[in-house]
């Protein structure tokens, strides 16, 4: 097709499904278009999970959410009467949902990324860079540079927009500790068994630190589900210099980890809410290399591991603190 006159797309429709970190890392794309084109009507087709992470985001003009077949068929009905002049299609794995927007979604200009799969739907295939190769973040840039889209490098990094009572709140909540002492985030939750970490290695690495700097306060954060782990990490610890966080939802996730000197976590979402607050990072991975190449922190100082298997668990506690010790020396992060 011949190039795209961006200045005659008016409303566009941004298809991206995933978890939060999924969400975070997409974030720069509404911060590019919105400075292209600040008149620009947003609309972004996701999961209902995703509520939180963008009910502060001021640049998306409407979401709409999916948590089952008919609130997705309902929400196309709903595009369809918008008169939609683009979609992008920023999820970078073919899928059959991605097949029925395409047929469905009535649109001047569909594109995606160049499978197989899609052959016949889209008005305009995106060439993608290598998955393991490649940040996700680089890809998602790579493919508005191929629409044509001017980028600012400055605004391609993740964001989350947080809730100001909610952060007002752990920000006095931690005023004190905060006066005298360093806040280190912990994160032992993941989206996946795969990822966790040992509650047993928690507790070794924390007392390692305690043993190095008693300066440093612990803020535990993790699920719901996961209440009963991170109870028994903190009695684990030798002093009583821990945080328990109590709120669960993602908002006030966040901004514990705004207040947070450094963030530890095998979950990459924590890891993308860090980077985008210019938090120094230390992650975990478990052995699948494109996973590891594409979901690293972004645009922060940091460390990751990669676990020798399948799982984070084998993660070796002196790796993890040696880690530690590396990155708070190599970028000189000052931990009071």
């Amino acid at each position: 097709m011949n190039k795209i006159d961006l200045k005659k797309v008016r409303k566009v429709l941004i298809v991206r499904f995933g978890k939060i970190g999924d969400i975070v890392v997409t974030s720069f794309v509404f911060e590019v278009l919105k400075a292209n084109f600040p008149e620009m009507e947003i609309n972004l087709l996701t999961f209902k999970s995703n509520r939180e992470v963008l009910r502060c985001n001021p640049n998306v003009n409407k979401v709409y959410y999916s948590s089952n077949p008919i609130s997705f068929l309902w929400n196309i009905l709903r595009l369809n009467t918008l008169h939609l002049d683009m979609l992008l299609d920023l999820n970078d794995n073919p899928s059959t949902t991605s097949s029925i927007i395409y047929r469905l979604i009535r649109c001047n200009i569909k594109t995606g990324y160049n499978f197989s799969k899609y052959s016949g739907l889209l008005d305009l295939h995106i060439n993608q860079l290598s998955q393991v190769n490649s940040h996700i973040i680089e890809r998602m840039r790579n493919y508005l540079l191929q629409l044509g889209f001017s980028i600012n490098d400055n605004l391609v990094k993740p964001y989350f927009y947080l809730d100001t009572r909610i952060f007002t709140q752990i920000q006095t909540e931690l005023l004190n500790v905060k006066k005298e002492h360093s806040i280190i985030a912990i994160n032992i939750s993941a989206g996946n068994d795969i990822r966790y970490w040992k509650t047993e290695s928690w507790i070794e690495l924390i007392n390692f630190i305690n043993n190095t700097n008693n300066k440093v306060y612990f803020v535990l954060l993790s699920t719901e589900e996961d209440k009963s782990l991170r109870d028994k990490i903190s009695t684990g610890i030798n002093n009583n210099q821990v945080i328990d966080a109590r709120n669960y939802s993602i908002q006030y996730f966040a901004s514990y980890l705004k207040m947070a000197d450094l963030i530890i976590s095998p979950d990459t979402s924590a890891v993308h809410i860090a980077s985008a607050f210019g938090i120094p990072v230390l992650a975990l991975y478990p052995n699948f290399l494109w996973n590891f190449v594409s979901w690293q922190p972004y645009n922060v100082y940091y460390k990751s591991i990669k676990s020798k298997s399948e799982k984070v668990k084998d993660i070796p506690v002196h790796e993890v603190f040696d880690a530690y010790n590396k990155l708070i020396s190599l970028y000189n992060i000052k931990l009071k």
